[in-house]
């Protein structure tokens, strides 16, 4: 299974809002074939609310920390997301 994640752009209208879409593909489609966008080879599978990247600074808490539980968070939800896939395996 192949997995990506890319911010896509909302609206202006709303603070420029962005989401980043967690798309799924199989690893045995061709590489030719499955990055065309005519084949439909990526599935969308859920909106992340957040970059999993980075995080908004908040006054007060340690920055580590605060690294620390966004990590947590996105593992927390992907490790959700992914539970039917580790039954079927």
């Amino acid at each position: 299974m192949l997995f990506t994640s890319d911010a896509t752009h909302l609206t202006n209208f709303s603070g420029d809002g962005k989401v980043w879409p967690l798309y799924m593909s199989i690893e045995n489609i061709k590489s030719s074939v499955r990055n065309r966008p005519t084949f439909h080879a990526w599935v969308p599978v859920a909106l992340l609310p957040s970059n999993p990247k980075r995080i908004q600074k908040v006054p007060g808490w340690l920055e580590k920390n605060q690294e620390q539980e966004a990590i947590q968070v996105h593992h927390d939800l992907l490790r959700f997301l992914l539970r039917p896939l580790s039954s079927a395996a």
